[in-house]
C-alpha cells in the first residue's frame, strides 16, 4: 500500500523515468505517471510513446514497458495517486515544475488517507545512476546506460568481445534519437544482443548543409534504418536514402514515416513519379503518395494504440515472425499509402505485406526483389525488449551480415 516516489532531475525525455521504471519492476510494483506533467515544457512536450489503450505517453515511458513486460496504464491526476491500490511507483521530475508542485500534493493527500510514503532520489555519479532512499547515504541500486541508452546494472558488461561488427546509418539527428526518443536505439540493442553483433550506429540528419551524398554514405555501412517522427523536413532526406539504398541493394528498414518515405521512395525512383510525395510533407505535390484517412463517418482519423495487423501470407514479413497471421502492433499516423497507387507500386514489385483488420489500406510494404527492404506503418521498436527483439530488427541484422 506504499507510495514510492522516485525524484530524478534530468533535462533529458529519453531518461525521465527510467530508473523509476527499473526500480517498479524490481519491487513488483505499479509504475505510475502523471497527467499533464510535462506539458508546455520543451523536449517534454514530444511526447511519441503510444500506450496500448490508444493514448501518447512521455518517452521515457518505454523503460518501465521494458522492465516490467507489461503495458502502462493512462496517466492519473497527482490528486489520485492515493486511491491507487497496491505498492505505486511515480516518477518525479524536479525539473518540470508541475512534477514539484505534484510532490507536494501527493504526500498531503497520502498522509490524509493514511498511505505510507517514501521517497527516493536518483543521483548521477558519471555515467552511473544510483538510487537512494531520501535522507540517506547508502545507495539501494545503480545502473548505467550502454551504448544504446539501455539501463543495465552497474556491473554488467554490455558489448561481446570478439563478435562481428555491423554499422547502421540512421537518418536523423542524433541528439533527438539519444536524448528524446530511445526506442530506436534500444531496440536496435536488443536485436544485435540476440544476434550476437557489434551493431555500431551513425546518424546523418537530413536537414545538414551541403546536402548529404546518400549513394557515399551507404557504401560504408552495411545497413539503413529510416525512423519514425512527425518532422516533414526529414522527408526529402529520407526519401533520397531510400533510393541510394534500392540502388545499392542497401538491406533497409522504415519505422512508421519511415514506411513512407520508403514507398515513395519507390515511386520515385522505380516507377517514374518523380512528382510524388507525401501530402503532409508537400500538400501541392501532383502525386500524393500517402494521404488522410477518413473513419466510417467521413471524419478525419488519428489510429493510435496497440492493434493488430493481418500479415500477407508467404511475404517477408510473415516468415521473419514465424508465419503467424496477425501482428500487434503500436500504431499513431494519420496518412494512408493512397490506395489508388497500389497497382502501380506493385507492378514495380513492391508488395503489400500487412494491412489493418478494420481497414483495407497497407500497414506493411517491402521490395522481395532486394536483400531487406521492409517498412511497417507502426511502431516495432516498442514491441521491443531484452532477450524479446522485434522480428523485423532480426530479421534486417541478418539481411546486414549476409
Amino acid at each position: 500500500m506504499t507510495i514510492l516516489l522516485v525524484v530524478h532531475e534530468t533535462t533529458l525525455p529519453a531518461v525521465d523515468g527510467m530508473i523509476a521504471g527499473e526500480f517498479a519492476a524490481e519491487r513488483g510494483a505499479v509504475f505510475t505517471i502523471l497527467a499533464g506533467a510535462g506539458a508546455g515544457h520543451a523536449r517534454f512536450d514530444c511526447v511519441q510513446h503510444v500506450l496500448a489503450h490508444g493514448e501518447l505517453a512521455p518517452n521515457g515511458v518505454l523503460w518501465a514497458e521494458r522492465a516490467g513486460g507489461r503495458p502502462i496504464a493512462a496517466p492519473v491526476d497527482r490528486g489520485a495517486v492515493f486511491r491507487l491500490p497496491g505498492t505505486v511507483v511515480v516518477p518525479i521530475n524536479p525539473y518540470l515544475p508541475a512534477h514539484r508542485e505534484a510532490q507536494a500534493r501527493i504526500q498531503v493527500t497520502a498522509e490524509r488517507a493514511g498511505r505510507p510514503v517514501e521517497i527516493y532520489e536518483v543521483h548521477e555519479a558519471g555515467e552511473v545512476f544510483e538510487l537512494r532512499a531520501a535522507g540517506r547515504p547508502e545507495v539501494v541500486a545503480a545502473w548505467r546506460r550502454d551504448e544504446y541508452g539501455r539501463p543495465l546494472p552497474a556491473s554488467q558488461v554490455s558489448r561481446m568481445a570478439g563478435a562481428r561488427e555491423l554499422k547502421v546509418l540512421i537518418v536523423g539527428d542524433e541528439v533527438l534519437q539519444r536524448e528524446v526518443y530511445p526506442a530506436n536505439l534500444a531496440a536496435l540493442g536488443d536485436a544485435a544482443e540476440a544476434f550476437g553483433v557489434d551493431l555500431s550506429v551513425v546518424f546523418v540528419d537530413p536537414r545538414d548543409e551541403p546536402t548529404p551524398v546518400w549513394d557515399r554514405l551507404l557504401a560504408g555501412v552495411d545497413g539503413l534504418l529510416l525512423p519514425g517522427g512527425s518532422d516533414m523536413e526529414q522527408v526529402r532526406g529520407q526519401v533520397e536514402a531510400a533510393r541510394a539504398a534500392i540502388r545499392r541493394d542497401v538491406p533497409t528498414v522504415g519505422l512508421c514515416l519511415g514506411m513512407q518515405t520508403m514507398a515513395t521512395a519507390v515511386a520515385q525512383e522505380i516507377c517514374g513519379m518523380n512528382d510524388a510525395n507525401l501530402a503532409e510533407a508537400d500538400p501541392q505535390a501532383q502525386t500524393k503518395t500517402f494521404v488522410r484517412f477518413d473513419d466510417p463517418f467521413g471524419r478525419p482519423e488519428h489510429r493510435l494504440g496497440l492493434q493488430s495487423c493481418r500479415l500477407l501470407p508467404g511475404s517477408r514479413l510473415a516468415v521473419l515472425t514465424g508465419g503467424i497471421e496477425t501482428l500487434d502492433v503500436h500504431y499513431n499516423h494519420r496518412f494512408m499509402l493512397d490506395p489508388a497507387l497500389e497497382g502501380r507500386l506493385e507492378g514495380a514489385g513492391l508488395a503489400i505485406s500487412g494491412r489493418p483488420f478494420e481497414r483495407d489500406f497497407a500497414d506493411a510494404v517491402e521490395l522481395p526483389g532486394l536483400r531487406f527492404f521492409i517498412g511497417m506503418q507502426g511502431h516495432p521498436e516498442l514491441a521491443s525488449g531484452r532477450g524479446r527483439p522485434h522480428p523485423l530488427l532480426v530479421g534486417f541484422l541478418a539481411a546486414m551480415a549476409s
